[in-house]
């Protein structure tokens, strides 16, 4: 594991996505928002994800120089065709547009088709906060990308399938409120990101045919098992239902392709975008006060060394949504970015690959 200065990073990922066929704007933007997933946390929506996009820009299902276009504006609705563009430089038109009709007409819904990979959705969610809305994603794989077993079956046969929300705080805490979740019981990039790392699986993430866990992230990769849907082997039919909602919810939304209609190896995301104005509904500071007392109610918690708050937790105790990235992006910007070995070699052949191998920043190199 190596670190690595964010904005070193960046410039080296924009760099990547230039060598991919991309104009630089657009590079610009994927990098940050690649980037911006690093250093929150998120390497399974970050840099991780250049040599897929380069795999994908190969097999004809991403176009690096296209833009989004809205083919569809009606007042409080619209729809944007992504057109096969990298996903970073559509959501963030999409979210743009959802926010801005929020505020002119108190809610907005903007659905959203081939998109190719749209990140973290969680950025999305941010960036409507940043505007004064609140905000809700759904978002599909348009039949790709099928990792996830229904309740008591092996078979893949839906895409981990994100839901997120975000809410603006005022400034009654430091970050706006975002949960980013996929209704797996981890989004598929966790494993991308284990397979990289040469980590194992916990047994609880994944099922095979015969009933036993697939640990082998390499053997996941190829194939072999299904992720469980959000609740596991004892409530996976909570995760299950919010998928199949998902699912439709996006699809319709973006009239676009579900599960079922066509099956294919890529993301390829639809997306509802909902928004909505709190200042139609709640004053300014009424929404600061509600913030700011649910916060407090949380953390006076009693938190018991006794009682764990889960193997994936970010602390000793609950963390509101949005603040365990919160304290990771601060702690990285003074620390670096952390990187491991096999995401740095993809990247170093990535940079070869492309004739950018004098590019390729020192901490990165074997």
């Amino acid at each position: 594991m190596v670190r690595i200065d964010p904005d070193d990073l960046e410039r080296f990922a924009r760099d990547l996505v230039v060598g991919l066929g991309a104009p630089e704007a657009t590079a610009e933007r994927v990098a940050a928002s690649l980037v911006g997933a690093d250093l929150r946390g998120h390497g399974s929506h970050g840099v991780l994800r250049l040599p897929i996009y380069a795999e994908m820009i190969e097999a004809g299902r991403l176009d690096p120089a296209a833009t989004p276009l809205v083919v569809r504006d009606d007042g409080a609705t619209a729809t944007v065709d992504g057109r096969d563009a990298f996903g970073q430089v559509v959501g963030v038109e999409a979210a743009a547009l959802a926010a801005a009709k929020a505020l002119d007409h108190g809610v907005a819904a903007v659905g959203v088709r081939d998109a190719t990979h749209l990140g973290r959705v969680g950025e999305w969610a941010e960036r409507a906060t940043e505007e004064g809305v609140a905000f809700a994603a759904f978002v599909n794989v348009q039949g790709g990308a099928q990792t996830v077993a229904p309740p008591g079956s092996a078979d893949r046969r839906l895409a981990t399938n994100p839901l997120a929300f975000g809410v603006p705080t005022f400034g009654a805490l430091d970050f706006p409120l975002v949960l980013d979740i996929a209704t797996s019981q981890v989004a598929h990039g966790k494993i991308r990101e284990r397979a990289a790392a040469g980590e194992p699986l916990p047994g609880d993430w994944t099922v095979t045919a015969s009933g036993d866990p697939e640990t082998d992230a390499a053997a996941f990769e190829e194939g072999s098992g299904a992720l469980l849907p959000l609740g596991g082997a004892t409530s996976g039919y909570k995760g299950f239902g919010l998928a199949v909602v998902t699912e439709l919810f996006a699809g319709i939304a973006g009239d676009a392709a579900v599960a079922g209609q066509r099956e294919h190896g890529w993301a390829d995301n639809a997306a509802l975008f909902l928004a909505f104005d709190p200042k139609r509904f709640a004053t300014e500071a009424g929404v600061r006060e509600r913030v700011a007392a649910l916060a407090d109610h949380v953390r006076s918690a009693d938190y018991s060394s006794d009682i764990s708050p889960g193997d994936a937790a970010k602390a000793d105790r609950a963390l509101l949504p949005g603040e365990a990235e919160h304290r990771t992006a601060r702690d990285r910007r003074e620390r670096a970015i952390p990187v491991s070995e096999g995401v740095a070699a993809s990247l170093r052949d990535l940079a070869v690959a492309r004739g950018l191998g004098d590019r390729v920043p020192d901490e990165l190199r074997e």
